[in-house]
């Protein structure tokens, strides 16, 4: 029996992952789709999927035959390639596991079987029924890793360019231009500076009122094209600003951009254009970098499509409105009424029921660690959950 790596974190991890499941008595093998992958994957056992994408399911599946494949593991499930690995998964009864960015950051990363997100087996009746069984460490605090996850994307995605004539039917899941991203890094770094010089600090910002806080998302998120009815992050916006002016609600409406997505997209003519068609100059602002537990712990609530900042809500027993399809989306923890009633009844979690949703996620799926920094540390966490769940 052994193991399969399909597409992972941009970086190295899944070399040093694959490392740590031979250890743990394994075979390891890993399909690379680009150039990008190829370069930081080159070991034994990888193989590179050159043919059209319409091959991919029949290719998956005499690979995984004639290698025994027991377990597939894969960065997201919502990407095509990984998407129909995990039906080849369930015809040929195969464990799919998904990875993803931890539910509770920045010190975690999450593995589910199944799915992750909105695909997660999490549900209401398995959290309300959960008896604490394994104890849980406290936490290692992981250092940042800004500058590390800028490296390995400028990497990937040169190598990726420059080789794209070996991996001609390669269809990638985002933009793929290296200039594109280059540019889009430079430029999120040249505005974080500057939004620390242009923008007020946080403790300024909650003295100046109540305040609802929207935490917006990556703008070409998987969250928001697979798991909610919203086109896009404008049209997401709109409907709050709208709702927020129709209920007359006091105090302010805050759209807090998404750190990973600074370089991108900046809606603040978007903001403010509709702000002035809706009579909201003086209620609405839009900021990025200020520090969101103390803005957690003081807004009257906060409204999303299916963003994760949800999961630090309830940890401040924040009142929390989601508008996507979202696991977490559930009696006790999120509000069940319209947006138009949540603006004027903004419902706080159960605290002894968000306690035990906490509880449940730390023994289930989270595991303390980063993608992008301290390997060995992260790795051994992940192999041994892997064998306390018996996959291992």
């Amino acid at each position: 029996m052994a193991v399969l790596l399909l597409q992972g974190p941009l970086g190295p991890f899944f070399k040093h992952l694959a490392q740590g499941i031979e250890q743990a008595g394994q075979d390891v093998f890993k399909i690379n789709f680009n150039g990008g992958d190829a370069s930081y994957y080159s070991r034994q056992g990888a193989v590179n999927f050159k043919q059209p994408i319409e091959q991919w399911p029949d290719f998956l599946t005499a690979f995984m035959q004639t290698h025994a494949i027991s377990t597939v593991i894969a960065y997201g499930d919502c990407r095509f390639y990984h998407s129909q690995a995990k039906l080849v998964c369930g015809q040929l009864g195969v464990r799919y596991l998904a990875l993803e960015e931890g539910y509770l950051r920045p010190n975690y990363i999450t593995l589910e079987v199944g799915g992750v997100n909105g695909h997660s087996p999490i549900n209401h009746q398995s959290v309300k029924a959960y008896l604490p069984v394994h104890s849980v460490q406290d936490e290692h605090v992981m250092p940042g890793n800004f500058l590390k996850r800028v490296r390995y994307a400028m990497k990937y995605y040169n190598v990726a360019f420059f080789s794209r004539f070996h991996f001609k039917h390669y269809q990638h899941h985002r933009s793929f231009s290296p200039v594109f991203e280059a540019l889009c890094w430079v430029r999120a770094y040249a505005r974080k500076q500057w939004y620390k010089l242009s923008e007020p600090s946080t403790k300024a910002l909650i003295k100046s009122g109540p305040f609802f806080l929207v935490p917006l998302q990556v703008y070409n998120d998987a969250q928001l094209e697979f798991h909610s009815e919203y086109n896009s992050m404008e049209e997401f916006i709109l409907e709050v600003m709208q709702s927020f002016a129709a209920n007359k609600v006091d105090g302010q409406l805050i759209f807090k951009h998404h750190p990973m997505d600074r370089g991108h997209v900046n809606y603040q003519h978007f903001i403010a254009v509709h702000s002035k068609h809706l009579g909201l100059e003086q209620q609405v602002r839009y900021i990025h970098d200020q520090h969101l537990p103390s803005l957690l712990k003081a807004c009257r609530g906060i409204i999303t499509i299916n963003s994760t900042t949800a999961l630090q809500a309830f940890y401040h027993f924040a009142p929390v409105k989601v508008m996507g399809g979202a696991f977490f989306n559930m009696q006790g923890l999120t509000s069940q009424n319209t947006l138009a009633d949540f603006w004027h009844e903004p419902m706080a979690p159960d605290e002894e029921f968000a306690d035990q949703f906490r509880s449940y996620l730390l023994d289930h799926g989270q595991v303390n660690g980063s993608f992008y920094c301290q390997f060995r540390f992260t790795v051994d966490n992940l192999v041994a959950y892997l064998q306390r769940i018996e996959v291992l």
